[in-house]
């Protein structure tokens, strides 16, 4: 009998497991955090338009990434990087509005939550700076965008 009723057992052990292993084999593959934008990499458009932002020639970056913005209205990546563009041309008002809805569309992009906590810290916020470096910690532990936001952070104190 209790040969039984562990054979039992041992059956409806190997039957889990064969359904666990069938579940995570037919799951969708595991992404980081967001949806994908490289497709932009491959577009000449964007390209120039982050050359110029790489040479601080932000007026016709911006031109040229709202003008990408009019096909693909919802990317994260245009809008973050028209909102970097206003900053550094000390456009708050415009930035933070690119910064919000870069966020909107993707809460999880960290680019713009790092960029978005260096807003902050320029318009002399240093407590919601603090919260972008809390949510990107979460999201990312020590990654680039973290460790980016830490350094702009420990130098607006004076560390």
């Amino acid at each position: 009998m209790a040969y039984r009723l562990w054979g039992l057992l041992a059956c409806r052990l190997a039957l889990a497991a064969c359904l666990l292993t069938a579940c995570l084999l037919a799951a969708p593959p595991a992404r980081a955090v967001g949806p994908d934008w490289t497709v932009l990499d491959e577009d000449p458009d964007y390209r120039q338009a982050r050359r110029w932002i790489e040479e601080k020639n932000f007026a016709p970056a911006i031109e040229k990434l709202t003008a990408l913005l009019i096909t693909k209205p919802d990317s994260p990546v245009l809008l973050n990087w028209i909102a970097y563009s206003h900053r550094k041309l000390k456009n708050y008002p415009v930035s933070k509005q690119y910064y919000d809805a870069a966020l909107r569309y993707d809460p999880t992009f960290l680019p713009a939550l790092e960029y978005q906590g260096e807003w902050f810290i320029e318009t002399g916020d240093m407590a919601s700076a603090k919260a972008n470096l809390a949510k990107l910690a979460q999201l990312c532990g020590r990654c680039h965008e973290w460790q980016d936001l830490n350094q702009a952070i420990g130098k607006a104190e004076g560390r």
